[in-house]
């Protein structure tokens, strides 16, 4: 009996050893995430959120201390706490960091503790640093902040308080700068462009209060994007004359200057719905910029500028002729957007491309207020733009207008307008996103083409946007 149970245990003994042979070896084949070097386990926790990052350390040993390696931290105090974040900047060991975000959403940190977490990012020489700040309102730079050697992308966004540097900035590899609803004085802003010797990428999104950008004497930099504040009793002006790409949406006076190296442009105006008290305003805003920008090969432009050079055309404003190649506009098919376009296009001799984006997105005058406008300057809307463009509807026919069979015409009356209008195009290229536009009346769409192209040597193509 007893050598019975012994032959027994022995036979338990060595299924159960077979069983965890087995099981490693599945887990062996089948973990094959861990089974990665470290560099790439550190690439891929690079994605996430850094108190995501933390969480993996307990899936196995094998991940225990992969985060406090990583190159990029991701923190903000939705979860965490001050305690929590001087906890994982404690056990956080990579010699470098190259890029680090940090959002302030609670307005209960002190000003020396944020300072000691943009301080931890600055020692390990950080590469990349974004700061977001939106409710903690008494919080002003250390004077540290404003000196680095490393930096060479920034990122600030405020939630409209003022950012006054110190009386130095210095930050020698710096690159792009973003700066986001921070209010900026003029002397702020020449102090930080004049510490920024190889800045190449400006971004100002809805900082306000300077009346003069001059960027001179920043050789190096050749991209500007400003979206502007809204109704300033000032105009701004833009002295700009090194930068190659522009991207502009403002609602203010706008000056450019100088802006001689331009070869890229993107345009647009932000309007409210109501129109025609500013109306005198935006058409010699408009016109005054367009002027400026007649030299760039790459023109982009929104519906709303479309519409406000429709009224122009009506008025009989003088235009200046453009020498762009490739023409790309944002549009709603509107009665009062396609007169600016057909004007644009006339205006255009050298045209090669044009890329048109129907879109839904972003706002646009509604009709009835140009229509106002225009009688108010003696001017009949059905007069003029009825005989020519009665095709296409008003923004308030629009909703009215979406069977299967009015898209097909319009379409097709739209893109005769464009041949109509350009002497030298060769490529026209339509983007249809928008309510007007699905898949299934797409492939109906596409049967269209080789009627429209049947006599012109213009390549047609129509493509589908999620727009």
């Amino acid at each position: 009996m007893a050598g019975w149970l012994g032959r027994r245990r022995q036979r338990q003994r060595r299924k159960k050893t077979r069983h965890r042979k087995t099981k490693r070896a599945k887990d062996a084949r089948g973990d094959f995430i861990s089974s990665m070097p470290d560099e790439i386990l550190h690439h891929i926790l690079s994605f996430t959120v850094t108190i995501s990052a933390i969480r993996t350390s307990a899936l196995s040993r094998r991940w225990r201390h992969l985060w406090r390696e990583l190159t990029s931290l991701y923190i903000h105090d939705f979860g965490p706490q001050a305690r929590g974040i001087n906890q994982i900047l404690t056990h956080y060991t990579a010699p470098k960091i190259m890029s680090f975000h940090l959002g302030i959403y609670n307005d209960n940190h002190s000003t020396a503790q944020i300072n000691s977490w943009i301080e931890f990012a600055m020692s390990r020489r950080v590469q990349d640093l974004s700061l977001t700040f939106f409710n903690h309102r008494k919080y002003t730079f250390p004077d540290f902040f404003n000196l680095s050697s490393s930096i060479e992308q920034l990122s600030v966004k405020l939630r409209d308080r003022h950012m006054i540097p110190g009386a130095t900035v210095s930050w020698e590899s710096l690159r792009n700068l973003s700066l986001r609803r921070c209010r900026i004085r003029d002397e702020s802003i020449v102090k930080i462009i004049s510490g920024c010797p190889k800045l190449e990428f400006l971004a100002l999104y809805y900082c306000g209060l300077f009346n003069c950008l001059d960027l001179s004497k920043s050789l190096s930099l050749t991209r500007l994007e400003m979206k502007h504040y809204p109704w300033r009793s000032r105009s701004t002006k833009i002295i700009a004359p090194n930068i190659h790409y522009l991207r502009l949406k403002t609602s203010d006076t706008c000056n450019l200057v100088d802006v001689s190296s331009l070869t890229e442009a993107y345009l647009d105006i932000g309007i409210d719905g109501n129109f025609s008290f500013s109306v005198d305003y935006l058409l010699t805003m408009v016109l005054k910029m367009i002027a400026k920008l007649q030299n760039v090969e790459r023109l982009t432009v929104s519906k709303t500028v479309l519409q406000i050079l429709s009224v122009a055309e009506i008025r009989r404003f003088p235009f200046r002729v453009l020498r762009v190649q490739t023409l790309i506009v944002k549009i709603k098919f509107v009665r009062s957007a396609i007169p600016g376009t057909a004007w644009l296009l006339q205006n255009s001799p050298g045209l090669k491309k044009l890329i048109v984006h129907t879109t839904d997105k972003g706002r646009m005058m509604d009709d009835k207020y140009v229509g106002s406008y225009l009688n108010s300057q003696g001017l009949k809307l059905d007069k003029y733009w009825r005989l020519k463009y009665g095709a296409f509807p008003t923004s308030c026919e629009t909703y009215s207008m979406r069977s299967k069979d009015s898209t097909w015409k319009l379409l097709a009356s739209f893109i005769e307008c464009l041949l109509r209008n350009t002497k030298t195009l060769e490529t026209l290229v339509v983007w249809l996103g928008g309510s007007d536009f699905n898949a299934k009346l797409f492939k109906g769409l596409l049967r269209m083409v080789p009627t429209l192209s049947d006599n012109t040597n213009v390549s047609i193509m129509l493509k589908l946007s999620n727009c």
